[in-house]
């Protein structure tokens, strides 16, 4: 994040105790259901990097690539993905990847492309009436695992029953029908996904999230935005007034299989 831009140079080191609850439990769920996980040392056998992937019903994702600083450039990245991530590997490629350019160079050498681009966006969730012409229920893993075989094409099981013990989840229902659905901030404030099967939906599961938030307390509602998501970019940002809190993400992956134009993915954006 130093190297981005995204902290000043002269910015304190982070509380890494503080933040490690944030992240311990979707690190233990990559841990037990990961596909692949390989560790780089260096010749006093030192790690220098780890890669990490998921595998659901072929379709392969890098939910993390990490190689410290002093190994940088000196192809310990190429082979922890080679091995990780190898080319010619799944049915279908994805990776969500930061705005670090040699990282970028590399994953384009594994079999993906640029679909869109997501942002950080980040609101004072406020007091909105329950959207009208739904009916809403708390969300089962049959609910959210049949609308994602529309959007995402595959199914994972894994993630949406760690999801759902993570932050609760609401469906939304058009004449007894699931539509949309919602996660809702966590017990950090982390929220997502969101998705719907027409992006028309999107603004009510939106206005479901938003609701769920400001009744929770929470002072900020921070969501992952993919700018493909129209409606859901002109929903926030115009008519709840949300800002972009400038982090911006790369969706990567080996053809336009993901309807990013009607899902906002799991925050923190580790995986879609």
């Amino acid at each position: 994040m130093l190297r981005n831009g995204y902290l000043a140079p002269d910015a304190p080191p982070p509380d890494l105790e503080a933040l490690w609850p944030r992240h311990a439990a979707i690190s233990a769920h990559l841990t037990a259901t990961c596909a692949q996980w390989w560790l780089a040392e260096d010749p006093d056998s030192q790690p220098v990097g780890y890669a990490r992937t998921i595998d659901r019903l072929g379709t392969i994702e890098l939910t993390e690539l990490f190689v410290a600083s002093p190994a940088r450039v000196s192809g310990v990245g190429r082979g922890l993905l080679e091995r990780a991530f190898a080319p010619g590997t799944g049915s279908r490629r994805l990776i969500i990847a930061t705005t670090d350019a040699p990282a970028i160079a590399l994953y384009l050498r594994f079999g993906v492309a640029h679909q869109t681009t997501g942002v950080d966006v980040r609101g004072r969730p406020r007091a909105i009436a329950p959207p009208a012409g739904y009916d809403l229920a708390p969300a089962t893993l049959e609910d959210v695992l049949a609308i994602e075989a529309r959007l995402l094409g595959h199914g994972r099981p894994q993630e949406v029953a760690f999801m759902l013990a993570d932050r609760p989840a609401t469906v939304l229902r058009r004449d007894g029908r699931a539509v949309a659905y919602a996660f809702e901030p966590n017990e950090f404030g982390h929220a997502g996904p969101v998705a719907a099967l027409d992006p028309a939906d999107l603004p009510a599961a939106l206005a479901q999230l938003e609701g769920a938030a400001h009744a929770a307390g929470l002072e900020t509602l921070d969501l992952t935005l993919p700018l493909a998501a129209t409606t859901a970019v002109d929903w926030l940002l115009r008519e709840r007034r949300f800002r972009i809190d400038p982090f911006y993400c790369l969706f990567l992956a080996d053809g336009p299989w993901a309807k990013l134009d009607r899902y906002l993915p799991f925050n923190p954006c580790l995986f879609l």
